[in-house]
């Protein structure tokens, strides 16, 4: 049927009311494929919708989720600054603990010599 427009002038052999009867069933059909490709577009953009929306949907859960572990990692982060600062207090504690009891020591050490220093120096000056 289609062969009859392949001439050189593009005319169709028919005119009028048998070319119009004629091309009726094609038209028909190139009317159904565009109802086709309608329908095709129709669930391309519905399956298109739903994708992005599960896309969206995936991408605030992961985005909510690193939020959360963030916010989990700063608070190890915290506790472990916080265990290592009280032990560095503790060894600071320590420390200055130590270093009173040795000054305590030689304080005690050295008080019996310097208080018979003094006596000795109190008696000289009284004689």
């Amino acid at each position: 049927m289609l062969e009859r427009f392949r001439r050189s002038a593009g005319v169709p052999a028919a005119a009028g009311d048998e070319l119009a009867a004629e091309l009726l069933p094609v038209f028909a059909a190139l009317d159904e494929i565009e109802r086709e490709v309608a329908r095709l577009r129709d669930r391309s953009e519905a399956s298109a919708a739903v994708r992005l929306h599960d896309a969206e949907e995936e991408s605030e859960r992961i985005l909510a989720e690193a939020h959360r572990s963030a916010a989990q990692q700063r608070h190890a982060e915290l506790r472990s600054a916080l265990r290592r600062a009280d032990a560095e207090a503790e060894a600071i504690e320590a420390q200055a603990k130590a270093d009173a009891q040795a000054t305590r020591r030689l304080g005690n050490d050295r008080l019996p010599g310097l208080v018979a220093d003094v006596l000795e120096r109190v008696l000289e000056a009284g004689a």
